[in-house]
């Protein structure tokens, strides 16, 4: 870990809103950059492009053949599945990831993994992963970074 290659904190507010605006470019942005960051930090990771490009192919293609090539069989579609089952395997390992920084710092660990895959319960620990990294990179860097929505909602902030 080095850490002159922190992150920047980017509060779950601002990621929220910033991917609603964009029609959700913003939150690919998010999740290419913040693999980035944590694989300089670590000196080990996947990157970015690892992360989303076999998602975006993969949900992608298939989609875009079965609708513009009437000859490709309709059960190509499936092979979506791929890309979806990709990003789980991504999001597993960045939950992994920030659980282990916050065990190296001496913290409790803040995301219960396996709420990935409860629905529900899934989008909960994706919004605790954006907050909870955020204060990591703001805590490495002793600074203090507000985040009212996270704050105002114990569920997404609370690490007890």
């Amino acid at each position: 870990m080095n850490d002159k290659f922190l992150g920047k904190p980017r509060p779950l507010w601002q990621v929220i809103l910033l991917s609603v605006v964009t029609g959700m470019l913003y939150y690919g942005w998010y999740k290419w950059i913040i693999q980035e960051e944590l694989r300089r930090y670590n000196g080990y990771g996947l990157s970015g492009t690892l992360c989303l490009a076999p998602f975006v192919l993969g949900v992608t293609i298939p989609q875009a053949l079965r609708i513009f090539d009437p000859d490709v069989p309709g059960w190509f579609g499936w092979f979506s599945l791929l890309g979806i089952v990709w990003i789980y395997i991504v999001q597993f390992r960045l939950y992994k990831t920030v659980n282990e920084l916050y065990r190296q710092a001496g913290m409790k660990e803040p995301l219960v993994i396996w709420w990935l895959f409860v629905p529900g319960l899934n989008l909960i620990v994706g919004l605790r992963q954006i907050h909870f990294l955020s204060q990591f990179w703001a805590k490495k860097q002793g600074i203090t970074v507000d985040d009212a929505l996270a704050d105002s909602i114990p569920l997404l902030s609370a690490n007890t």
